[in-house]
């Protein structure tokens, strides 16, 4: 049921604002911002990669980074201008043991991005070696039977993929 506030007409009273109204004048946004001040407050977490303290939100789903370099480091293993003691395959492994798979071996992605010669398994395309990790062109390990549908965590059960071919696919 549309109410006077849902009405398409009205927009945000803050200024530069021409979001649809929703509550006491205001957008969700800035009723959000002005009347839930805490309710995404930033907390300091260690980085994931390097340890360095950073500030996040307190219920951020991502493991926290610093940087874009601790990032891609995160994303794509090896190095990359950060000096840090991240070691993807034994995450990795740990991360799959959590959600529950009982072969899990230990393997470095860079071998399923050779193997697979940088090529998406599920579109076909090449994938952007060069790409930030938060471009859906970047390269990702793939399960191709998802843990959490009962796969493996091993070498055989993994494909290079698209970062945005893998988000796309997520648990299918």
């Amino acid at each position: 049921m549309r109410t006077r506030a849902d009405s398409p007409t009205k927009v945000c009273t803050v200024p530069d604002c021409d979001s649809p109204l929703r509550a006491r004048g205001l957008c969700s946004t800035h009723y959000n911002q002005r009347h839930q001040p805490g309710r995404h407050a930033a907390r300091a977490v260690p980085c994931t990669v390097c340890g360095t303290e950073t500030q996040r939100p307190t219920n951020s789903r991502r493991r926290p980074t610093c940087s874009v370099d601790c990032r891609t480091l995160l994303q794509h293993g090896g190095t990359a201008g950060a000096s840090g003691t991240y070691d993807w395959a034994k995450d990795a492994a740990r991360r799959a043991r959590l959600a529950g798979a009982t072969v899990v071996d230990l393997f470095d992605r860079s071998e399923v991005f050779v193997r697979d010669q940088w090529v998406c398994q599920l579109c076909g395309l090449p994938t952007d070696v060069t790409a930030s990790p938060f471009d859906p062109a970047s390269p990702t390990v793939d399960h191709v039977v998802p843990l959490s549908k009962g796969g493996e965590h091993t070498l055989a059960n993994t494909q290079c993929s698209h970062l945005g071919c893998n988000s796309s696919k997520a648990d299918h």
